[in-house]
C-alpha cells in the first residue's frame, strides 16, 4: 500500500494546513509507471501531495522523517545534498533538483543512515502506518 500527505496527517491527527516537519523519499506514479525517486525537505506533508501530482500522477511517499523543526530539515537537506550529490540527476527539463538514481528502498535506508550519523531520533512515519495497518488486519 502507498501513503499519501493526507494520510501522514490523519495519522498524525493534524490539519492540512498543520506543519508535519520532516525530510521524505517519494517517487510520481502514472499508470503503474514509477519516475524517479525524489529525496527532499518538507514543511507540510500534504502540501507536498498536492503539489506533485499535478497532471494525472499519484504521488506515493516511500518514507518520511518527522525532523523537531524547520531549521532541522534545511540542516538535514544541506548535508543530504552534499552526501547524495553522486545520486543526483543534474539538470532536468523542469530544473528540478531533487531527483535521485536511488532506489526507493535505497534513498530511504541512506536517509535513514544520514540522520542517525547527525544524531536524530528515527521516526519514519510511512514504517509506522503501514505497521499500524498490518495490526489492525491482523486483529480483525
Amino acid at each position: 500500500m502507498m501513503i499519501t500527505g493526507k494520510r501522514i496527517h490523519e495519522y498524525l491527527g493534524i490539519r492540512s494546513d498543520d506543519d508535519s516537519l520532516g525530510v521524505y523519499v517519494g517517487f510520481q506514479e502514472i499508470d503503474g509507471l514509477h519516475a524517479k525517486t525524489k529525496i527532499g525537505r518538507s514543511k507540510n506533508a500534504a502540501a507536498i501531495q498536492r503539489g506533485r501530482q499535478q497532471g494525472g500522477a499519484n504521488w506515493w511517499f516511500y518514507s518520511y522523517f518527522l525532523l523537531p523543526t524547520y531549521e532541522d530539515t534545511r540542516k538535514v537537506d544541506r548535508v543530504m545534498k552534499k552526501q547524495f550529490k553522486s545520486q543526483n540527476i543534474e539538470k532536468t527539463l523542469q530544473n528540478q533538483t531533487e531527483l535521485y538514481y536511488l532506489s526507493p528502498l535505497d534513498a530511504t535506508n541512506e536517509l535513514e543512515d544520514l540522520l542517525r550519523s547527525m544524531g536524530y531520533e528515527i521516526r519514519d512515519l510511512v514504517e509506522e502506518i503501514l505497521e499500524n495497518d498490518a495490526h489492525k488486519e491482523a486483529g480483525q
